[in-house]
């Protein structure tokens, strides 16, 4: 196998040099102003943008090596130009209709995909979405579900990610879900928690 050369301009494969590409784009709406960037690596091609103040992830897409190889120089410049066009900002008018989604975790992890991406509640007010941090110690993984409107918190270990966030799915889907709860935390929360987002 070829051994892949980056330049900083004019990335290099197998096929030749991208002379489409920058070092990085402007993109994004004018009140929020946005970096985008091209990477390419063994398993593919990762576009990303981020603010140009603080360098927090904006949007982002993740083209598989087998597909990108498959497309001729005219369409992986198309492709890449296209989605820089498309780089907006969230339109946080649609509620729930607006939320992210996944199909293969919505099919293995119902519970867990809801918590992280549902915003509003059953009776129709909005909702905070909840954070999954992921972490490695003492030789395991370890998940955190931190439900950011009520300050709790929910921990899972397991051998492997999967086992780990396996775990998060059957204790959010439990009757005595375990969470944990800040100083803060109202009791008027842990009651809406036990019947779920």
């Amino acid at each position: 196998m070829e051994a892949w050369q980056y330049k900083r301009w004019g990335w290099f494969d197998r096929v030749g040099p991208y002379w489409f590409l920058r070092n990085r784009w402007a993109c994004g709406p004018p009140w929020s102003r946005c970096w985008a960037r091209f990477y390419i690596g063994p398993t593919g091609v990762a576009l990303q943008a981020h603010t140009r103040i603080g360098g927090f992830a904006y949007a982002g897409t993740f083209i598989p090596l087998a597909l990108w190889d498959d497309l001729s120089y005219a369409q992986k410049e198309s492709l890449v130009m296209a989605w820089i066009r498309e780089v907006r900002r969230p339109d946080e008018g649609h509620g729930a209709n607006s939320h992210a989604c996944d199909a293969g975790w919505l099919s293995e992890y119902p519970a867990l995909h809801e918590y992280l991406v549902v915003s509003t509640n059953p009776d129709g007010s909005p909702r905070r979405t909840s954070t999954l941090t992921l972490f490695a110690e003492h030789g395991s993984f370890k998940g955190f579900l931190n439900e950011r409107q009520s300050g709790a918190s929910l921990c899972a270990t397991g051998d492997s990610v999967a086992a780990t966030l396996s775990a998060l799915e059957v204790m959010l889907e439990a009757e005595n879900t375990p969470w944990r709860f800040s100083d803060r935390a109202k009791e008027g929360n842990r009651q809406r928690l036990k019947k779920g987002p």
